[in-house]
């Protein structure tokens, strides 16, 4: 009796029609647990991707104009995401902040793949401005806005190295971006790149100061008054959804057909092949929790669109760019949820 109870416990008969199945409990529990970390990763991927939608929404209704989009991607970049990086900072243990293990990975994988994608341009892109465009394209990533508020999501808080991941994807991504779109595109009249103006380009960087801001005020112990704390961190509570409305109304849809399959390849590159390659090296090697989350929102991230402002500048094929922002932006919708849902799957969050 004792053992048939025992039984019953893992067992389940259920009939379908004139057929039998025994089911084990465990494996309902199994497929419960598989199904509410699929929900988990998508719910957190919809909820980011439903303000994205709502900046399209408000765009196309006419409510802003491109003259307000621009001016509120100003605002956003130059005080929203400061004062949120600031923020996220001050008072930090930079212990967390200096994970060298972390810093060198993260580094040494930025600019590894940027060569991989400048090898596959190499073969299957025959025209300069294409070239430098669809480079770009494949390995700048769209962190800052939508990386870091997926990792504050999937935590629960932004997590210090987060924003070490904001600095070297900063410096990087300008550095390479510039290199290549000077040897392949055709620079505009009174647009001078130089090693000199691409440092002072990372130097004034409002995230940049935003995040150097932070360390100095922590280092030196300084603690601010709520009439200063308070009104950053309102400011900084903007940032995200702000930002995310900007995006979504900054999309445009036109023109993606005539350049699709570099479209699609260099989608592929950014939103596959980079998390791919790089996060099982990660896991192997040891990074932490929130250095594995982090991870994968940079890698995984679409094209920001400030490549298509650059690429646009230095005469490199602004329609690809723009392509590919469009379409990573989508399809980061269904990449994002399976990159989150296999690190679920696997126990790292």
């Amino acid at each position: 009796m004792e053992r048939a109870c025992r039984l019953e416990k893992w067992l389940e008969l259920r009939v379908f029609g004139n057929h039998v199945v025994i089911e084990t409990v465990a494996g309902r529990r199994q497929q419960n647990i598989m199904f509410s970390d699929l929900l988990f990763s998508f719910n957190t991927v919809m909820t980011i991707f439903v303000i994205m939608f709502l900046g399209l929404v408000i765009r196309r209704l006419g409510i802003v104009d491109a003259s307000a989009v621009r001016q509120m991607n100003t605002l956003v970049f130059k005080v929203a995401l400061p004062a949120m990086l600031f923020d996220s900072i001050y008072g930090s243990d930079f212990s967390q902040m200096l994970d060298l293990k972390f810093i060198v990975f993260l580094t040494a994988s930025i600019i590894v793949f940027f060569f991989i994608c400048w090898a596959i341009a190499a073969k299957l892109v025959p025209d300069a401005g294409e070239k430098g465009a669809f480079i770009q394209g494949s390995f700048r990533g769209n962190y800052v806005i939508l990386g870091v508020a997926l990792a504050t999501e999937i935590l629960g808080y932004t997590p210090v190295i987060a924003a070490t991941a904001v600095i070297i994807a900063v410096l990087l991504y300008n550095i390479l971006a510039v290199i290549i779109l000077t040897i392949y595109g055709e620079q505009k009249s009174g647009s001078e790149f130089t090693l000199a103006s691409i440092l002072v380009s990372i130097i004034t960087n409002p995230l940049i100061i935003g995040i150097f801001a932070g360390i100095i005020v922590t280092l030196t112990g300084i603690e601010l008054i709520p009439l200063l704390s308070s009104p950053i961190k309102m400011v900084s509570s903007l940032a995200t959804p702000l930002a995310l409305l900007v995006i979504g109304a900054s999309l445009d849809f036109s023109g993606i057909k005539e350049r699709l399959k570099l479209t699609l390849i260099a989608s592929m590159l950014k939103l596959i092949a980079k998390p791919v390659i790089f996060l099982p090296l990660a896991v192997l090697i040891g990074i932490s929790t929130e250095g594995i989350v982090v991870l994968l929102m940079l890698y995984a991230a679409p094209t920001a669109i400030v490549s298509y402002v650059i690429a646009a500048q230095m005469g490199a094929d602004e329609n690809l760019a723009s392509s590919i922002v469009l379409f990573t932006s989508l399809a980061s919708i269904l990449t994002y949820t399976i990159g989150i849902f296999t690190l679920r799957a696997i126990g790292i969050v």
